[in-house]
């Protein structure tokens, strides 16, 4: 499907649990190169494995997400990334809460496979136990697909998770 070739290929590192995108870790978790073994080879050996189509896009916009605007700036990427990182340390009010807002809306326009920011939304956690922490809830409308994507992403005001 062309759809598909659009969305693009790129090494799996390992939180996106199938071809549906559907992901299976966080985006504070430890990431590392996927391995798989090749069956259509003989003999059988280990190769690196890839994602594809809609699972790439999932993993491209948490890798985004998870990198602070600047990091990459050595490598010729100087926006690339989001500055939500910039409010830990800060206090989970609703004005830091719309700031990360702001901040994940920024870095979602960057991304060109993505033909609307449908919905982004900043709640705060529940209970004691998570007062510094939020859910940032995202639905994207992804080019050449007629259903949105969306996504969960959590944020610590005290830093990761």
């Amino acid at each position: 499907m062309a759809d598909e070739i659009f969305l693009g290929q790129d090494f799996d590192l390992g939180f996106i649990a199938d071809e549906e995108g559907r992901v299976f870790a966080g985006p504070y978790s430890r990431v590392d190169l996927q391995a798989k073994l090749r069956e259509e080879v003989a003999p059988r050996a280990m190769d690196l494995s890839v994602v594809n189509g809609k699972a790439n896009l999932i993993q491209s916009l948490i890798l985004r997400l998870k990198t602070e605007r600047g990091e990459l700036a050595g490598l010729g990427h100087p926006n690339y990334g989001s500055r939500h990182h910039e409010l830990i340390g800060e206090p989970n009010t609703e004005g830091n809460r719309n700031l990360i807002k702001l901040y994940v809306l920024e870095c979602l326009k960057q991304e060109t496979r993505l033909e609307a920011i449908q919905k982004i939304d900043v709640r705060p956690g529940q209970g004691r136990e998570n007062r510094d922490k939020v859910d940032i809830y995202i639905t994207v409308q992804m080019k050449g697909f007629p259903d949105p994507l969306s996504l969960v992403i959590p944020f610590s005001f005290e830093g990761p998770l």
